[in-house]
């Protein structure tokens, strides 16, 4: 019984030992490899025109719009414009009836008849009663009695003059007149309405219509607060309506209002843009898009934007390019000391110690205690080394380091995710320049992380201020990042896929049916 049961123990273990060896020979081969990574692909540094601009949308507005009214009451006879009309200085917009002011005038006329006849009568009786009281025939008082009287009567032909010029102006106010040229956009009133007048009625009159001239218009242009500090008067736009979507207008920033608008929770501030428009195309309510140009470098070397990462993402995309993430690292920080040291020997060499020790004490007040230990050595690094206690603080690159390092002078390294600083075009790098960011170059060897600094960019291409050349291969990290991780989500899909395959069943079964069997 005990050789049976040994020999029972040895069947089943050896039947073990081939269903293992089966589920392995069942096991696609696939699954034991590790996929190749992508492909990189590589992009040459060349030259092309950058410029960096804001865009906003905004609506099309009349530079000034004229509200026409009449100075005279009473029924509309006649209105010869309608909506949309062009009409030109002194051209009658609509005519008042003019009975009343006619009547006005024909007694004011009739009363400076009278006054002036008044005015001859005295006129004599003076003279006789001057020849009268010089022979001392008329008494004084008969004598200033007709002096007053003369007087009188000059006062009342003035005041009849006046009343005649009055009861002209009346009648002519009768026909309303354009004050300018430009197009009607505003009718009010029809003909046959009875309107009050705008200098006698209490509440201001009755308005006709509103005329502009649509010869120059703007635009208002809702730009948001963070981007409303690079914006300023005089700078050059272009304008594109969705009427005419092909055909952008040229413009000029006429000036910022001051005055936010909140929108949504987003402060915005209306940036109103001047535009020729000889041809009329524009009309007021148009809705469109502003581009305006912020600042422009004609033919500079230019990288792509999604080459660039920040000094703390260069390692994280170091395996995406078969690269090992430490010896990245400490390939970057090498450039950055070198750097570091070339700005100190720059500023003033070894009086710059005090500065390092502000820098090494990671307050934001180090640039103060370095102008004190010495010349501009001191401040710039200690403009650096804030900059490099601030790495990452903010997500949109700009660290404390950075602001701190660009007030200071000395500028400091300012990274973080996104688009960094220097792409935004802000400064912080050795005294005033862009802060340095990484590519990753194709060399003779293989591929290399590089530092560059950037200048303006228009956030598809930045300008290289330094650290590549015409020529240069770089990598293209956003694509590269996106094919390694399809490739990862493939190879998850197809291990969890990979339960259930035939091979696999099949290699599960034959180990029951051995066990069966053994049995």
């Amino acid at each position: 019984m005990s050789g049976t049961m040994k020999r029972k123990t040895w069947g089943l273990a050896t039947l073990a030992a081939v269903a293992i060896v089966g589920v392995g020979a069942g096991t696609p081969a696939w699954l034991g490899r590790k996929p190749a990574p992508p492909p990189v692909p590589f992009e040459t540094i060349d030259r092309r025109d950058i410029a960096q601009s804001v865009d906003a949308t905004g609506t099309v507005q009349p530079v000034e719009i004229v509200e026409i009214k009449s100075k005279a009451s009473g029924q509309i006879l006649a209105l010869p414009v309608e909506l949309g009309s062009n009409v030109h200085l002194g051209e009658l917009l609509a005519q008042i009836d003019t009975v009343t002011v006619r009547n006005q005038y024909h007694q004011a006329l009739a009363a400076l008849q009278a006054a002036q006849a008044s005015v001859q009568v005295t006129k004599a009786q003076k003279q006789r009663a001057d020849d009268l009281y010089s022979r001392e025939v008329m008494t004084v008082d008969q004598y200033e009695s007709a002096i007053l009287a003369a007087a009188n009567a000059l006062s009342s032909q003035a005041a009849a003059h006046s009343n005649l010029e009055i009861a002209r102006q009346a009648m002519n106010d009768a026909d309303v007149r354009a004050p300018s040229d430009g197009t009607v956009i505003e009718l009010d009133v029809t003909k046959g309405q009875v309107i009050a007048s705008a200098t006698a009625s209490a509440s201001g009159g009755t308005t006709l219509l509103k005329m502009a001239n649509l010869n120059r218009v703007r635009m208002q242009a809702l730009v948001g607060e963070t981007d409303i500090g690079n914006v300023r008067a005089g700078l050059s736009a272009t304008v594109t309506v969705d009427a005419f979507p092909n055909r952008p207008f040229r413009g000029l920033v006429e000036k910022i209002e001051p005055q936010a608008v909140v929108q949504q929770s987003v402060t915005m501030f209306p940036v109103l843009v001047d535009i020729a428009n000889e041809n009329g195309l524009l009309l007021p309510g148009m809705n469109g898009e502003v581009n305006i140009s912020i600042a422009e470098r004609p033919n500079a070397i230019a990288v792509p934007v999604d080459a660039v990462r920040g000094a703390r993402q260069a390692s994280a995309v170091a395996p995406v390019l078969g690269l090992e993430p430490d010896s990245v690292r400490a390939q970057v920080q090498r450039e950055l000391a070198a750097r570091r040291a070339a700005r100190m020997a720059g500023f003033g060499g070894p009086r710059g110690a005090a500065g390092d020790s502000s820098r090494a004490s990671g307050f934001g007040r180090g640039a103060g205690r370095g102008s004190a230990g010495g010349s501009g050595g001191g401040l710039g690094e200690a403009g650096g080394g804030a900059g490099a206690r601030g790495m990452g603080a903010r997500p949109n690159g700009a660290g404390r380091g950075g602001w701190a390092g660009r007030r200071g002078g000395g500028g400091g390294a300012s990274f973080g995710g996104g688009i960094p600083d220097s792409v935004r075009g802000a400064g912080g790098f050795g005294g005033g320049g862009a802060a340095p960011q990484v590519v990753f170059v194709k060399t003779a060897s293989g591929v290399e992380p590089r530092l560059v600094r950037l200048g303006v960019s228009d956030f598809d291409y930045a300008e290289v201020l330094d650290g590549l050349k015409e020529g240069d291969e770089v990598a293209i990290l956003s694509i590269a990042e996106a094919q390694a991780k399809r490739q990862q989500d493939l190879s998850r899909a197809m291990q969890r896929s990979g339960a259930g395959m035939p091979g696999m069943s099949s290699g599960t079964g034959g180990r029951g049916a051995g066990t069966g069997g053994g049995r």
